[in-house]
């Protein structure tokens, strides 16, 4: 049985006198567990400091012949990440001023202000359980998007799994990953922002399609207050937020010759500049681009720049489609029957001899995000143990109907007879019919030409009342 990680006290050292422990007598910690450590001496604070690691150190400005901005500088210089907060009743603002100027994070007059201590102290609590929580999300996302989660054994997938593995912790390499919609581009993507060194800092996603170019230049370089009407604070640009991180760009290949030529200042620069802005900011942020289209036959045609090509083309990813992944379809239906029978409950635990071989069969054109949308309809819809063969054909033929998937030059016939109205029923019957006459009403050859199995055929003849002409 799992247990949730027990949370570590909120450490205060306390360096002063004794008499100031009533200072933190009175604090409401908001059921945070506190410890307390007191030090009078400077040489046991510091081994107190590194034994401990404290989340802040108190440190009493008032004592008798101590040099409270002497000790603060040691503070800071031997432990960088200290919290330190003073403590006076008397200290000149001079004082105040430089320890501040020096790295404290407050000096606070106890008796002007008796209850400022207490709200920074919950400050830092509320901050540091926030910091715990997204340490634990954090840790889920990357055991989440690991590489090795990732469904796949054919040799294409051999292959990325080997790339992932030699550019992660390459910070600033700049990937190119290719492949048909539904392949799994983006999570590609996060597997290698979560296997490398900076998997803690932000990875932003855009898909570029998705937004007109005058809105899609403001959310990458974000705009300053007043750059155009409705500018009416400053945003920061994805660029930005990425900043450390990684910034994948979905569906490059859309992006207007403007916003190229402004992508590729930015990765040749390493620079940006906010619209309405004078001031160019550098950035340190790794660009994954993702694309279903061919790029080189894009720049043949004018619409893509060959310049912002190769500059995103450094390492080039082809994710291969599920029609050429044969062996790693059943293993990931499998993968997510499991899935998907857990998170709703469900009995269905295995699929029939059957079923499997028409998942061998069918060609999938919408890929992995087919399949897994296919399997979880199906633990959805259906009951028992296994799914069987008529179960997952069905579930099949729910998302694309045969007239869609069908030999291209056998329907072509019936294209124009389609755009005048026919119904999708009327144009996949005339489809089923022409194909079996074709073939002399040869079942398999039809089965091979339509990309359909053998029952799922039989089911379309009977619904549709088809029936051979006599010959005369």
């Amino acid at each position: 049985m799992n247990k949730e990680k027990e949370t570590t006290p909120f450490k205060v050292l306390l360096f002063s006198n004794p008499q100031k422990q009533a200072l933190l007598d009175v604090i409401e910690w908001g059921g945070v567990e506190c410890e307390f450590i007191n030090a009078q001496k400077e040489e046991k604070a510091h081994a107190i400091i590194t034994k401990d690691n404290p989340d802040v150190i108190l440190v009493d400005f008032d004592r008798a012949g101590f040099r409270p901005l002497s000790f603060v500088d040691q503070l800071i210089a031997k432990h960088k990440n200290l919290v330190i907060i003073g403590l006076t009743e008397k200290s000149p603002m001079d004082i105040v001023v430089k320890a501040i100027k020096m790295g404290a994070h407050d000096v606070i007059h106890t008796t002007e202000n008796p209850y400022k201590l207490q709200q920074e102290l919950s400050k830092l609590i509320e901050n540091r359980k926030s910091y715990e929580k997204w340490v634990v999300l954090h840790e889920k996302q990357k055991e989440k998007f690991d590489f090795h989660n990732i469904v796949g054994r054919c040799s294409g997938m051999h292959r990325i799994f080997k790339i992932i593995l030699k550019i992660a912790r390459q910070k600033w390499v700049t990937v190119l990953i290719r492949g048909e919609t539904g392949t799994g581009k983006e999570l590609i993507a996060r597997a290698i922002h979560y296997k490398g060194e900076n998997s803690f800092r932000p990875f932003i996603e855009i898909n570029c399609n998705a937004l007109p170019e005058n809105l899609l230049e403001s959310e990458l370089f974000g705009y300053e207050k007043g750059a155009f009407t409705d500018a009416k604070t400053q945003k920061k640009g994805l660029f930005e937020m990425a900043n450390d991180g990684t910034l994948f760009l979905d569906e490059i290949g859309e992006i207007t010759p403007a916003i190229q030529m402004k992508l590729l200042r930015a990765l040749e620069e390493k620079q940006i500049r906010r619209l309405g802005g004078t001031q160019n900011m550098y950035i340190n942020t790794r660009i994954i681009a993702a694309t279903n289209r061919d790029l080189r036959a894009a720049i043949k045609e004018g619409s893509f720049r060959s310049d912002l090509y190769y500059r995103l083309n450094v390492i080039s990813i082809q994710i291969p489609p599920l029609r050429e992944r044969q062996e790693d379809v059943i293993l990931l239906a499998r993968t997510f029957l499991g899935r998907y029978a857990e998170d709703y409950g469900s009995s269905l635990r295995t699929f029939t001899p059957e079923a499997e071989a028409v998942l061998g069969e069918y060609h999938w054109p919408g890929n992995v995000r087919e399949l897994k949308h296919t399997i979880e309809r199906i633990v959805l819809l259906n009951d028992g143990k296994k799914v069987g063969r008529e179960i997952l054909e069905e579930s099949i033929e729910s998302e694309i109907p045969l007239v869609m998937s069908g030999d291209t030059q056998t329907s072509n016939s019936n294209i124009e007879t389609l755009l005048h109205g026919m119904s999708l029923d009327e144009g996949e019957k005339i489809l089923i019919q022409t194909t079996l006459e074709k073939t002399g009403w040869n079942k398999r050859r039809t089965c091979t030409i339509l990309n359909v199995s053998r029952p799922r055929l039989d089911r379309k003849i009977q619904k549709y009342n088809l029936m051979p002409h006599e010959s005369h």
